[in-house]
């Protein structure tokens, strides 16, 4: 019997290991298919649920369910789903097959002849589906109303084929109409439960108050001369009222939230840039009503309306909100040649913005606009923002009186080298556009109360949080007794720390939530009331990290008179979860915490349900519905049930000490079944912090720029993401002691093949990777993406996406130096790699696109022909037009995923070294022959 068991267990053991064998190993061809979990959505009293399933290629569903998951409705292509507020349907679209678009496109089809998407309408009381084809655009009423509108490309004619030979085809007469003229579409107004449906032809823009009461829309047409008209549609009555003609057109319509007025622009220009005057239809008055025109004399600079800023109205119907800009000059008649024309831009000493800076804002001049506000109740116009104060921003959704102005001007020159910019911060009086100044120069937080009875900040001086009122009153010290720190302690750059932040206000301006490290304090802003500890210092005794989880977007304040939900992360056993807390007494209760990553909890507006999306290293952040208690909870997705089939690995907290003699925490990702007698290829790769993501999912997908651990542990190798903190002024040597000091704690393991490590970074990631090589031969491949190689001509470098000089990083920010070049010169030479390249004898893959907005790419170009010159192997790729990251290609993002795996495959594994890396690509074969085949 004894051996009866054995040959059992044994034959057990060898059908495990072969399933184990089995499983497949990830790769490039297997990311299309891969899904994510989007979009999710729960109706108003949390009876329903829906979200999309989406591939990384190729067509995807929309998964509509019961809250608990039953009578589940799968819409392919479907997306875009709304649930009006009355729960009575719920609509969405469906997108053209994924195939059918790409055979267009490969056609050269231009936008408009792509096949538009379907609009679907599911009558939740009684199961009915409408659809609609040619969708132009859609809205629905967000309040309770069963209404929405949407606009259909109207169908064409179809033309006779028939040619009558006796009849010569005569020219078509008819003028082609005007390139400006909008082009119109087919508007419905529709009711799905009552089942009315209101037909409108020629319809240009429309807009859907928030409570579905009023649906403004407006049509054209033109004869000889263009005519516009305005159309309000009532949803009680149903009847739609002509309130305004005019021989021009009319363009941003926008109804207030109670369906009682609508805005619109209005012009009759004919030139390229038009002018446009602003109107008003009361519903209440039933008339038009001219608010702003082209000699409006309120606003400064002889400014007009502009259409290129947001139109809307307070939330309270009280104020409506616009933009006025430049005139536009009158263009003047090019009287030059080409070779006639001098083409300078001069750089001046005491310009406040760098050139490249002015000439990036002066591409978006045409566009831009300063806010102002018409006050419905007293007919008056306020011009807020100006040159001179340029963002002025509104408070309570509009309805306050206060808003919060900033002016930077004074401050712009130093921002090339002081980060954050300083500003002075102003009340705005919006009745009467009066400016307080609040804060003179300040560089931290600050903000204003939602009521805006106070203005807060934090003081980097002290590191206190403060407020005072905005019209008269004391400063009040908000944290004076609170004794823990308020700012990041570990904050390692050469400027003063962050700090942790706040949860918000609570009802009225009365109190004011502050963060520390791990728990909520309330303060009062009139320093009536002591400070309290809201969570009773339990985040500190537990080292849990406690925060506030915003459920309502509509949210202004707190509501501290009923237990809120605490999101939280305790920053030993780096588990997530959530409690809520009773404010009035400081009790806090754990609802659930475990070994997870939570994303984006969504709560029904009107209901105790939510929904949230939880997943680890091994498990997809799948969606899951429960009570806000976390009881009941019920598994709505299995997104990736083929990732079973995969060899996956696994994801553990490791610690070492450093050179320093300092306790540090990293990850080690590790293959599956993984053997501690066996040796195994790894891979470094870091940034700064990492450890507090220990259990992130990482979907497998193509490279953006760094190494995927989920697909490289699938293939055999030990992934290590170690933490860095930094010393001033030696940003490389304190990348060099955490990284070295991890790897070399793990070889000790004996699990770690000491002749086959690799390191691999991105950006700052990729200049410590370069750094750490010069330092030593521990890494037998190096890639490194968008590198700094020379501190010394990256410091006066441009990053060209914003026009801003680098100095700033360096001197206060990622870079960490302390200094100026010229203050500082030893230890910029330090600190770059370039100046070591001699002592590299690690190959080089160095990636640096020349459409790199952040760093310049001739820092990857220094280091590749210093190793080009010293005869040391090194490779650079540049995806022409790329940016940092490669975010706007797939095909380059496979391709770079290919490579760096070939390259790490090659050196680390003794796999053939593939045709590119032997022989190159000469310019002659660009675009022909991308060289991926081994050799």
């Amino acid at each position: 019997m004894r051996y009866f068991f054995l040959i059992m267990a044994f034959l057990f053991f060898g059908l495990f290991s072969s399933f184990a064998q089995s499983k497949k190993t990830l790769s490039t061809a297997d990311y299309d298919d891969w899904k994510s979990v989007s979009s999710k959505a729960i109706s108003s009293n949390g009876n329903f649920v829906s979200f999309e399933i989406n591939p990384q290629v190729g067509n995807g569903k929309l998964v509509f369910s019961h809250f608990d998951g039953s009578n589940e409705r799968i819409f392919p292509r479907g997306y875009k789903a709304v649930f009006p507020e009355t729960e009575d349907f719920f609509v969405f679209q469906v997108k053209a097959e994924y195939k059918k678009v790409r055979d267009l496109k490969l056609k050269k089809k231009k936008a408009d002849e792509l096949p538009k998407d379907s609009l679907f309408i599911l009558n939740l009381k009684s199961g009915q589906l409408s659809y609609f084809a040619n969708l132009i655009s859609v809205e629905v009423a967000t309040e309770e109303a069963n209404w929405l509108a949407f606009t259909l490309k109207p169908e064409e004619a179809k033309k006779d084929t028939t040619e009558k030979k006796e009849e010569k085809k005569k020219p078509d007469s008819k003028k082609k109409a005007p390139k400006d003229d909008p082009k119109t579409n087919t508007l419905y107004i529709m009711n799905p439960i009552s089942g009315t449906k209101h037909e409108f032809k020629d319809v240009v823009e429309f807009n859907v108050s928030r409570n579905g009461k009023l649906v403004g829309f407006s049509t054209f047409k033109r004869d000889s001369l263009p005519l516009s008209k305005l159309f309000i549609f009532d949803t009680k009555k149903e009847i739609s009222t002509e309130v305004y003609a005019l021989e021009g057109l009319l363009k941003k319509l926008s109804a207030d939230n109670g369906g009682n007025n609508l805005a619109f622009f209005s012009t009759q220009d004919t030139a390229k840039r038009k002018l446009y005057n602003l109107h008003n239809y009361s519903i209440k008055l039933q008339a038009v009503k001219t608010i702003a025109d082209t000699n409006t004399s309120l606003f400064s600079d002889k400014y007009i309306p502009s259409v290129n800023a947001k139109l809307y109205f307070s939330r309270n119907d009280e104020k409506l909100y616009f933009g006025v800009g430049p005139k536009a000059e009158k263009e003047i008649k090019d009287t030059l040649l080409p070779d006639e024309k001098v083409n300078l831009d001069l750089w001046h000493w005491q310009d406040d913005y760098l050139q490249p800076q002015q000439l990036i804002q002066l591409n978006r001049e045409p566009n831009k606009s300063f806010l102002s506000v018409y006050n419905l109740k007293t007919n008056t116009i306020i011009q807020l923002a100006s040159k001179e104060m340029e963002d002025v921003r509104p408070m309570l959704k509009g309805n306050s009186d206060i808003a919060l102005g900033t002016d930077n001007r004074a401050y712009r020159m130093r921002s090339s080298w002081e980060s954050p910019g300083y500003r002075d911060v102003y009340a705005v009086d919006v009745n009467t556009g009066k400016k307080t100044l609040l804060l003179k120069e300040i560089q931290s937080r600050f903000g204003l109360s939602p009521n805006g009875k106070y203005v807060y900040w934090y003081a980097n001086e002290d590191s206190n949080w403060y407020a005072k009122p905005v019209i008269g009153g004391n400063t009040v010290c908000l944290s004076a007794e609170i004794k823990n720190p308020l700012y990041d302690e570990k904050f390692d750059m050469p400027q003063n720390p962050y700090d942790y932040g706040l949860a918000g206000w609570t009802a009225d301006d009365k109190g004011i939530i502050i963060y520390d490290k791990y728990d909520l304090w309330l303060a009062d802003p009139s320093g009536k009331e002591k400070v309290r500890n809201l969570t009773s210092g339990f985040g500190r005794k537990n080292n849990t990290e406690l925060r506030y989880l915003r459920l309502d977007d509509e949210e202004e304040w707190i509501n501290v008179q009923k237990p809120i939900l605490l999101q939280a992360q305790n920053k030993t056993s780096k588990q997530s979860g959530f409690y809520t807390t009773d404010f009035k007494s400081g009790a806090l209760k754990e609802l659930t915490l475990g070994n997870f990553r939570y994303l984006n909890p969504a709560k029904a507006k009107k209901a105790d349900r939510i929904l949230f999306q939880r997943g680890n290293f091994t498990n997809y952040y799948d969606l899951w519905s429960s009570s806000l208690d976390f009881k009941n909870e019920t598994k709505l997705s299995t997104a990736n049930p083929q990732q079973k089939d995969y060899s996956w690995g696994s994801v553990e907290l490791v610690k070492w000490t450093n050179m320093d003699g300092d306790e540090v925490e990293g990850l080690l990702y590790k293959p599956e079944n993984f053997d501690p007698a066996k040796k195994y290829p790894m891979i470094v790769y870091f940034y700064d912090l990492h450890s507090d993501n220990l259990f992130s999912h990482y979907v497998p997908s193509p490279s953006r720029s760094v190494i995927n651990p989920t697909e490289y542990v699938s293939n055999g190798y030990l992934v290590f993401m170690p933490n860095i903190y930094y010393k001033e002024g030696y940003p490389g040597q304190s990348a060099y002691n955490y990284v070295v000091s991890g790897t070399l704690a793990l070889v000790d393991k004996g699990f770690v093949d000491k002749e086959n490590i690799g390191i691999q970074g991105q950006s700052w990631g990729g200049y410590q990777a370069l750094y750490i090589v010069t330092q030593t031969d521990l890494f037998k491949a190096a890639n490194v993406g968008a590198p700094v190689s020379n501190m010394t001509s990256a410091y006066g470098g441009i990053r060209w996406e914003s026009g801003v000089v680098r100095m700033f990083q360096y001197e206060e920010t990622q870079s960490r130096i302390g200094g100026t070049l010229w203050e500082k010169p030893m230890l910029y030479i330090e600190n770059s790699p370039l100046f070591y390249a001699p002592k590299i004898s690690t190959p080089l893959m160095i990636r640096s696109c020349d459409a790199d907005g952040a760093v310049p790419w001739y820092q990857g170009i220094e280091m590749f022909v210093a190793m080009r010159r010293l005869g040391k192997p090194a490779w650079l790729l540049n995806y022409n037009g790329a940016p940092h990251n490669l975010t706007e290609k797939r095909s380059e993002q496979v391709d770079f995923t290919i490579r760096m795996s070939q390259f790490f495959d090659h050196y680390l594994k003794g796999a053939p070294a593939p045709e590119w890396m032997m022989d190159g690509i000469p310019a002659s074969e660009k675009g022909k022959n991308l060289r991926l085949k081994l050799k």
